[in-house]
């Protein structure tokens, strides 16, 4: 068996019956498994966590992508999380018996059928990109889409598959293979976005300065509803960086601004080692081999 984790983001967070539409059409598509189903109305987004063979991951995209199609239109669409499309990433993650190249070769797989049935234009990114420039979501997500639709799609923003222009109302999609990723997320007990700002833009300095943080994507993002705000990070690299050190550096940041911490979140799924890692690193612990977790010994001796 073949085991791929799916995290399919739509641009819909606050109308629960679009996301009921969304989420169980992909789970009476076939034999994929729903993991987790997390939204946001601020964000405005959903993000669905499916795992299965590569057919079942197919099958369950496409479902879901032709309820999104259907009842999202971006032209109404409002929220603080960048996006160009409808069905707006689709992040495809070897996890059992599978390789990257198996997940590249599903990528590709899925953004045609996406193309051909729905006539969105399809971006490939990470490692399904075809261009150096393609491999970063967010230059392929630059300008929204908003300037997206602006358009024909031409040259640098001529789509890898589909149409020249922009769905009129789905906009476009980016499609493509990548490592596991931690999308966790640090609230402010403050309604002023200058403090996460300033925050995520020291993450990004010390990224790409090279003295840490390493694959740590990070944006302010305004929690209105909550009368919060927050710093929004993806880790890509959670071998390299723990949701620890990510959140202790937030806390000490906001600290020295006078700015308590509210709480901090997962979004989707992570694996285990990756916890434990995080859980050993926040009391200095040697890393616990899971061998000496009992519930994980359990399962493998066991059952």
């Amino acid at each position: 068996m073949k085991l791929i984790q799916c995290v399919p983001n739509f641009s819909e967070g606050c109308r629960t019956e679009v996301i009921g539409a969304i989420r169980g059409a992909m789970e009476s598509a076939g034999t994929a498994k729903l993991i987790d189903c997390s939204w946001d109305c601020d964000h405005n987004r959903c993000v669905i966590t499916m795992l299965g063979e590569p057919e079942a991951i197919r099958d369950a995209v496409i479902a879901g992508a032709a309820v999104a199609v259907k009842l999202i239109d971006l032209r109404e669409h409002k929220g603080e999380h960048p996006r160009i499309g409808a069905i707006d990433v689709v992040p495809l993650t070897p996890v059992l018996n599978c390789t990257m190249e198996d997940c590249v070769a599903l990528s590709y797989e899925i953004g045609r059928e996406l193309a051909e049935r729905f006539e969105l234009p399809v971006y490939f990114y990470e490692q399904s990109a075809r261009s150096e420039r393609r491999k970063n979501l967010a230059i392929v997500r630059r300008g929204g889409f908003e300037l997206l639709r602006e358009s024909p799609l031409i040259g640098e923003r001529a789509p890898d598959m589909g149409p020249n222009a922009a769905h009129p109302t789905a906009g476009a999609t980016v499609v493509g293979a990548r490592g596991p990723l931690i999308a966790y997320n640090v609230n402010l007990g403050t309604q002023d976005i200058a403090p996460a700002q300033e925050i995520a833009a020291k993450i990004r300095q010390i990224r790409d300065e090279g003295l840490g943080f390493v694959g740590v994507k990070a944006l302010a993002i305004n929690l209105r509803s909550r009368r919060l705000t927050q710093v929004s990070t993806n880790i890509t690299r959670p071998e390299c960086v723990s949701i620890y050190e990510v959140y202790k550096f937030v806390e000490k940041e906001a600290e020295a601004m006078g700015v308590e911490v509210a709480g901090s979140e997962l979004i989707g799924a992570m694996r285990e080692d990756a916890m434990i890692a995080s859980f050993c690193n926040s009391i200095k612990l040697p890393l616990i081999p899971t061998s000496r977790i009992l519930d994980t010994w359990i399962r493998s001796n066991l059952s």
